[in-house]
């Protein structure tokens, strides 16, 4: 936001952040998280086309980099004794589902506008921003700019957020190193971009059992990780409960 212009307190973007990611928790393939641009828009009033802008084209590359760090965890797991190719085989399908959609939206937000609009069109959230397709691809070209430095941010966020795992495994007894837990969030995390389930409820549980499985590790501490670490999340992503409450009259969907 600010390299397109705006000078906002970093505290506002931050609650309007959490906020998203507070809907994405609850809604199906985290899709929520691009009601973000409403939420930043009803507490600093920014536009809501600069605002997606803002989130369109990193969240594209988070996926794909979260692609990559699956495709790693693949060829990991490949190596363990009596591996399943059907283990092998679903996982590659999400990872290969997820490049796609990472793909389609750097595309949507850097090239041709005649080639994305009407696909924009008959997306749900993005269908109301085709009328102002010139100014979100305006605002990307100045975020294009900042790439590395929104490459860097997601990466440190990976090494995070394995730790964050890592540690969560170690409180519950789970013999697993830094180095698992790192390729594994890639892998897990994904399923819960699938579109079926609120974040991949039910998907992301009987995946995580199953790669567990193959760490031995049974059932009931696997479970028990996941349940903790989605709780985790959501306190955390309560943060921005305030903001939403304070916006449910005004957003624009």
């Amino acid at each position: 936001l600010k390299r397109i212009g705006y000078r906002f307190k970093f505290i506002d973007v931050f609650f309007s952040h959490m906020g998203g990611m507070m809907i994405g928790d609850i809604t199906p393939g985290r899709s929520g998280y691009f009601l973000t641009p409403s939420l930043l828009k009803k507490k600093v009033g920014s536009k809501v086309t600069d605002g997606m802008a803002c989130i369109f084209a990193p969240q594209g590359i988070e996926f794909i980099l979260k692609v990559g760090g699956a495709v790693a965890a693949i060829i990991y797991i490949s190596t363990f004794p009596g591996i399943s190719n059907d283990i092998l085989i679903s996982a590659a399908i999400g990872a290969a589902f997820l490049l796609v959609v990472g793909i389609l939206m750097l595309i949507i937000a850097f090239r041709d506008e005649k080639l994305t609009s009407s696909f924009m069109g008959r997306l749900p959230f993005f269908k109301n921003y085709t009328t102002n397709l010139s100014s979100f691809k305006e605002r990307n070209i100045g975020i294009k700019e900042n790439f590395n430095a929104i490459l860097l941010f997601t990466l440190i966020g990976w090494v995070f957020a394995a730790l964050h795992w890592y540690f969560l495994g170690k409180a519950l007894g789970l013999e697993l190193s830094y180095f698992d837990f790192f390729l594994l969030h890639p892998l897990l995390s994904i399923l819960m971009f699938v579109p079926i389930s609120p974040a991949g409820f039910g998907l992301l549980e009987g995946g995580a059992i199953l790669v567990f499985s193959l760490f031995t590790i049974s059932g009931e501490p696997a479970m028990a990780f996941i349940l903790l670490m989605r709780a985790s999340i959501l306190l955390v992503d309560m943060l921005g409960l305030k903001t939403i409450l304070s916006s449910l009259r005004d957003l624009e969907i």
